[in-house]
């Protein structure tokens, strides 16, 4: 009886590339992992964010290790915040390699609100996104936030109606 062999797969994220090619993003896109967002209210908030992760492929390598961006993410124990998005970055960034990373968070956060005229309270949704850049060692981060605005009734018109888009860069 003769006992397998093992097959060496060859890494090919380590060989050398002599196409001298780089690529300016390579990752993973639209990857759902649960998170949980700091609430000034309650603590934390549970929700579920879709990440975009990349880094830039320099002309030498072959390749990146897709299975570490998703190590990253579950490395941080789910819980995420503006104060903490840099890290995350910065350790991708490490570890695989690169001198520019990207990653953009989009995730629905909910906020109880009251209503102006009547005094009843809902929660509304917020489509929240958080996008995080590092270029040689620069960190730039921006917050975009979607904030929903209905008027249920003609009483309601006057204050507000639509949507707002708010930006906030540092």
């Amino acid at each position: 009886m003769n006992s397998p062999q093992a097959i060496l797969i060859p890494d090919v994220q380590n060989m050398a590339d002599t196409r001298h090619l780089a690529i300016n993003k390579v990752g993973i896109k639209s990857i759902r992992h649960p998170v949980q967002v700091k609430d000034k209210n309650v603590g934390v908030q549970h929700t579920i964010a879709t990440f975009n992760m990349y880094v830039h492929l320099p002309h030498n390598f072959k390749g990146t290790h897709m299975s570490r961006f998703v190590e990253i993410l579950n490395h941080h124990g789910r819980e995420i915040s503006v104060e903490s998005f840099e890290s995350i970055l910065r350790e991708m960034v490490e570890k695989l390699e690169a001198q520019s990373g990207y990653i953009e968070m989009s995730f629905p956060y909910f906020i109880n609100k009251t209503a102006p005229v009547s005094g009843v309270q809902s929660l509304l949704d917020y489509d929240v996104t958080f996008i995080g850049e590092i270029n040689n060692g620069q960190y730039r981060f921006t917050m975009k936030v979607l904030v929903p605005v209905t008027s249920l009734c003609p009483c309601s018109k006057k204050y507000l109606s639509g949507a707002h888009i708010i930006n906030v860069h540092t």
